[in-house]
């Protein structure tokens, strides 16, 4: 079995992956990254490089003595770690370290050159190809692990409450959503995750019409999401996320902005909208349509078990770690 370092997190997938590896027989640490600045503007960062340099050297001291078979970074521009190890190591993007920070010019050289000296690229959704195309041979779509919960809430019969579940940000499509909500909360109740640059702007907008919740943990994010009828996910990348998945997981049914395209094989059961009529529209179909409510909840679990089950992250895992020597699990994992 190898020895093996997750370096850092990103809801809850790094350590997610932790577990994975540690059940599957081997010998793991997840070593967290401090969070000093870590929602700073990049001009900030950059002013106050030298000061989380400093805070990263514990980390840094511990992956070049750690004799580790393999050092897996999660968040590009964390990949700094690795280049201050000077050892190999593999790299994980998940969005915002893309196609956000591509626009901050310190950022993006320092996420270039970590993508350069990874042995692999990790990206999580089919929309982050495009960023790193230039690195085609080292690419590695890795979906997110995601737990299917067994004896999870029936299906709704019925569309009475939604919950918007995404970070108020632009990068979200934020705007596509709440123009809708005023409509909606006329004959629904409306909750939406306290969480994001907006949140502060949209609740003085819409509080009297939309409950705004803090997020919860992500073990209970599961039992949260079957207090609700239907999802509103992210309407900007074209692509399922983390919170989108979860809302599958959870036999929700789930309204997004999906390109199909990004899924040429195992097309997603997800509604599409891309703007708050259509967003209303299709509500508005979906409220009293108990079967299409049913087939949405049941699909929306066979396809994350399909493409995100704990036991495909692990044949990934090993056979991008390992290459041809992997060893090619088969059993369920116990977690």
């Amino acid at each position: 079995m190898a020895r093996i370092a997750i370096v850092h997190d990103v809801a809850g997938v790094g350590a997610t992956q932790a577990r994975i590896l540690r059940a599957a027989g081997h010998d793991v640490d997840h070593i967290r990254m401090p969070a000093f600045g870590a929602r700073w503007s990049w001009l900030a960062k950059a002013l106050t490089l030298p000061i989380r340099l400093a805070l990263y050297l514990p980390v840094v001291l511990r992956l070049r003595r750690g004799r580790y078979d393999v050092i897996h970074i999660h968040w590009v521009p964390r990949g700094i770690v690795g280049l201050l190890a000077r050892r190999p190591f593999f790299i994980q993007a998940h969005g915002s370290d893309l196609h956000v920070q591509v626009n901050a010019p310190g950022v993006f050289r320092l996420n270039r050159r970590v993508l350069e000296r990874a042995e692999r690229i990790f990206y999580v959704t089919p929309n982050l190809e495009t960023f790193i195309h230039r690195f085609e041979d080292k690419v590695v779509y890795l979906p997110n692990p995601i737990s299917v919960r067994t004896g999870s809430g029936a299906a709704p019969t019925k569309v009475r409450s939604i919950v918007i579940f995404l970070r108020l940000d632009p990068v979200k499509g934020v705007r596509f959503v709440f123009p809708a909500v005023r409509h909606l909360a006329a004959t629904m109740e409306v909750t939406a995750l306290a969480w994001g640059p907006l949140t502060g702007v949209l609740r003085e907008r819409y509080g009297d019409v939309v409950r705004f919740v803090p997020p919860v943990p992500h073990d209970e994010v599961g039992a949260f999401l079957e207090g609700f009828d239907l999802v509103v996910g992210q309407m900007e990348q074209g692509a399922l996320g983390l919170s989108e998945l979860e809302a599958m997981a959870a036999g929700r049914p789930l309204i997004s902005g999906i390109d199909r395209n990004l899924y040429p094989g195992d097309k997603p059961p997800v509604v599409s909208s891309y703007s708050a009529d259509e967003l209303i529209a299709q509500i508005e179909r979906l409220k009293d349509d108990s079967r299409r409510l049913e087939n949405l909840s049941r699909e929306g679990r066979a396809w994350v078990r399909r493409n995100h089950s704990f036991e495909r992250q692990l044949r990934l895992l090993e056979q991008a770690y390992f290459g041809d020597a992997a060893r090619v699990s088969e059993m369920p994992i116990a977690m």
